[in-house]
């Protein structure tokens, strides 16, 4: 694979797994369940926290894999502004 396909493959990966993030997070939501009208029964609260925990651990290492593809745009994005 090229240097572009690897790109385009780390920042899509990186987008659905922030959707899976933020979508399970919306919905442990303190209070959100109750005011849905349902019951922590009705949700699988414990897979949604697993799957909550688990994208969030996968996310931080996609983000730092996406830094380090930019790296050098980062350096010369800090260069001009600091200077």
């Amino acid at each position: 694979m090229n240097k572009k396909t690897v790109i385009r493959l780390t920042s899509f990966l990186l987008l659905i797994v922030t959707i899976i993030c933020v979508v399970t997070g919306i919905i442990k939501w303190p209070g959100l369940i109750p005011a849905l009208g349902l019951t922590y029964r009705q949700v699988p609260v414990a897979i949604i926290t697993d799957i909550h925990d688990w994208s969030g651990l996968l996310m931080t290492v996609l983000v730092m894999v996406h830094v380090y593809q930019f790296r050098g745009f980062i350096r010369r994005m800090a260069r001009d502004f600091f200077s």
